[in-house]
């Protein structure tokens, strides 16, 4: 069997396999959840306002002067400030030095609120450091 056939067939055996369903949800969200703006409609965009909004308390943190091989943690706290279950599908960093621990899996409920926990390793760090975390998230831009 030539390269270019065996990947074919494997894709096949991949799709197939993955689309067999045993009929439970597998603690998946339902997608009557998910609102993203920015895949909406502009004329959905304008007249509809609702959805859910991800208020940060503070965007921002410093840590101030460690020491180099120190580990060092923070707590980012959120409200979901809209009107519809807020999903955090992701959250990353730009570095392997700083890594997202934990975030809530379960849809935030509109008033409720969640912390992200990061933290920064400054094992073979020198100098200034500035680290972003990047949120995928179903909220409309605040």
């Amino acid at each position: 069997m030539t390269a270019p056939a065996k990947y074919i067939l494997l894709a096949v055996v991949v799709v197939a396999l993955s689309n067999c369903v045993d009929g439970t949800d597998n603690g998946r969200i339902s997608t009557d959840l998910i609102n993203i703006s920015a895949t909406a409609n502009s004329s959905d965009i304008a007249s509809n306002e609702s959805g859910p909004i991800l208020e940060m308390d503070n965007i921002s943190f410093n840590f101030g002067t460690i020491t180099s091989g120190k580990r060092v943690n923070h707590l980012f706290k959120f409200v979901n400030s809209g009107d519809s279950p807020l999903l955090l599908a992701n959250v990353h960093a730009t570095c392997g030095c700083t890594v997202a621990k934990s975030w809530p899996k379960d849809p935030i409920m509109p008033g409720q609120g969640g912390e992200i926990a990061v933290e920064f390793d400054s094992s073979n760090r020198t100098g200034h450091q500035d680290k972003a975390i990047h949120i995928t998230s179903n909220s409309r831009p605040a």
